[in-house]
């Protein structure tokens, strides 16, 4: 069960001031998370609540370290307790939701979403999930009412209509079957819909020669392309093909090359399912560099984040690669 969105752990300041000394701790278990040393922050975060045992920040981080080495259950009772100390915040509610999705509680994750969006209404991302939820829960209705009578159209023709929905995520030939509510992975972006002529209602109207189209920019255009390829590759878990659209001279955030492409394909891998989707994007070329900034919206079976992107790219042999990554 794929629902978006685990807020990003850099993203959620929950509404809680820290001192600088005190964020800087919370900085420095987040960027532990980010690198992928699990260990490392859990353990980070750990000394910190011992001293610190209210501090909704880092028992959120905690939760997300939790979710990622698969401690679902250990996520889920840090979840729980922070919507007990702080029940006017939706996103330990949301989480909780993925949660209890990924375990088949889809009872449990739609109380969870109903009580995000009673704290918050605006809470676009838990009425999304709740959606997904309704869409899944009806989907095993239509399943059981199939295997009670496997004539009944009705149920066959609303089943159907459901997993159309929900399984408009493209996937490779061979490949198991798509997440239930996985949408489909951000595309390049398609160029304006070519315009009909008008026929003239003047019959002596003699015809114009057409306009040359204005010169295109292929750089740009590459830069997106190469874009929505990364997030593409990603989204179908197509490893090499996610990490051939980096350089070779990639910074690794002081990994070394191995060491970073074996914690991605372990990272990518791992879930049964991711993805990943673009917006806002911002492109800015300058010759043979370009920098790109998005928002991200990263979702698997197991978490979903939330990020604001930003990508160093270079053109290397004819091809866009990236070359730097930052999230905050």
């Amino acid at each position: 069960m794929a629902l978006p969105r685990f807020l990003s752990a850099a993203a959620v300041c929950l509404a809680i001031a820290c001192t600088p000394a005190l964020a800087n701790d919370v900085q420095e278990i987040n960027q532990q998370f980010r690198k992928g040393d699990l260990a490392g922050a859990l353990d980070h975060a750990n000394r910190y609540l011992a001293k610190n045992p209210k501090d909704a920040q880092v028992r959120f981080l905690k939760g997300l370290i939790l979710a990622d080495q698969g401690k679902t259950n250990d996520a889920i009772a840090v979840f729980t307790d922070l919507t007990e100390d702080y029940p006017e915040l939706p996103e330990p509610y949301n989480n909780l939701a993925v949660l209890y999705a990924s375990q088949g509680k889809f009872e449990a994750a739609k109380n969870a979403l109903e009580m995000a969006i009673r704290t918050h209404p605006s809470y676009a991302t838990a009425h999304e999930n709740l959606g997904d939820i309704y869409a899944k829960m009806a989907s095993i209705a239509y399943d059981k009412a199939l295997a009670l009578d496997s004539k009944n159209t009705a149920a066959q023709t609303k089943l159907a209509l459901i997993k159309e929905l929900m399984g408009a995520q493209p996937r490779k030939p061979g490949a198991g079957k798509p997440a239930v509510v996985a949408s489909a992975p951000p595309q390049a972006a398609k160029p304006a819909a070519d315009t009909k002529p008008v026929a003239d209602t003047q019959p002596d109207a003699k015809p114009t020669a057409p306009a040359k189209p204005a010169p295109a920019k292929p750089a740009a255009a590459s830069v997106d392309a190469a874009i929505a390829a990364w997030a593409l590759a990603w989204s179908q878990r197509d490893v090499d093909a996610y990490l051939a659209a980096y350089a070779d001279d990639f910074s690794a955030s002081g990994m070394s090359r191995v060491d970073w492409e074996a914690q991605r394909r372990a990272r990518i891998t791992a879930p049964k399912s991711i993805d990943v989707k673009l917006g806002n994007l911002k492109i800015d070329q300058q010759g043979d560099e370009a920098t790109a900034t998005f928002r991200q919206a990263y979702r698997s079976d197991r978490l979903s984040s939330t990020v604001t992107k930003t990508l160093k790219l270079a053109l290397k042999g004819g091809q866009w690669r990236i070359v730097g990554e930052t999230s905050r």
